[in-house]
């Protein structure tokens, strides 16, 4: 793999870093990162051992590979700032969820390969889901070197543009999503008796194996969900309450209202 710079070691930025190097797919010096003044990325090069730059202009002169991992708001800038550096054969992989690629090609012209991806944090873990779109001057070189960067810390979909909010919510949104659904299984464990150890491990083992069977099975969730439920059994009871309290629709208006940002 090239070598990659990150401008930006936040949340996502840092997730995708510790993934790439846990990864074992590129070594940590061959990462290069700049993250501005603040010491979250001084703190994060303790720890991971990658490359710290003093300046982003420094970061794209040494990287082949340049993710932006930074708010959308600060991208324009960032790109004016760095525009006169970038080489032709740059990859740019921007992570940030609003900007279109018309956008950074207004402002760095029309044969810039340009991939948006939008990641989710399970890449830090090497469990993660990315969606990706890509401009027109995207080679199919580059295509295989996106999937191989974003393989190596999960799973890739590629993506028309204009799916690509639909699908980075789906993917990006829903950890938090099922975090909360974690913490509501164990607090009925723990309402029942268990302790709250007890019940996080349950419910989260418990969701990691159903996605796991899901996934290696292709099995309909629907067909897992009825091997489970037995005639007048426990479990049919629980999918009845659930439906009562409109569980399935909450979960649909959820997903639609952070699509559309409402």
């Amino acid at each position: 793999m090239r070598k990659i710079g990150v401008i930006g070691a936040g949340q996502m930025g840092g997730a995708l870093i510790k993934g790439l190097i846990e990864s074992g797919s590129i070594d940590a010096t061959e990462i290069y990162v700049s993250g501005g003044n603040g010491q979250t990325a001084k703190n994060l090069q303790k720890q991971l051992k990658f490359t710290l730059c003093l300046s982003n202009v420094e970061l794209v002169e040494k990287a082949e590979i340049l993710i932006l991992a930074v708010t959308p708001t600060i991208i324009p800038t960032i790109l004016t700032e760095i525009k006169e550096v970038i080489q032709p054969d740059t990859l740019i992989i921007s992570l940030a969820a609003s900007m279109l690629i018309q956008d950074y090609i207004t402002i760095l012209g029309s044969k810039v390969k340009l991939v948006r991806a939008i990641p989710n944090t399970p890449v830090s873990v090497l469990a993660g889901m990315t969606a990706v779109s890509y401009s027109e001057s995207i080679t199919e070189q580059d295509r295989d070197e996106v999937e191989e960067l974003f393989q190596a810390v999960g799973e890739i979909v590629e993506v028309a543009e204009v799916q690509l909010a639909s699908a980075s919510t789906l993917s990006g949104c829903s950890p938090a999503f099922i975090a909360l659904f974690i913490e509501a299984l164990a607090d009925g464990g723990v309402l029942n008796g268990l302790s709250r150890k007890q019940a996080y491990l349950l419910a989260e083992q418990a969701l990691l194996g159903t996605a796991k069977l899901a996934l290696i099975t292709g099995q309909h969730p629907g067909e897992l969900k009825d091997d489970v439920c037995s005639p007048g059994g426990s479990t049919i009871k629980g999918v009845v309450a659930l439906e009562k309290h409109g569980f399935r629709n909450a979960v649909i208006q959820a997903i639609d209202a952070a699509t559309k940002n409402e």
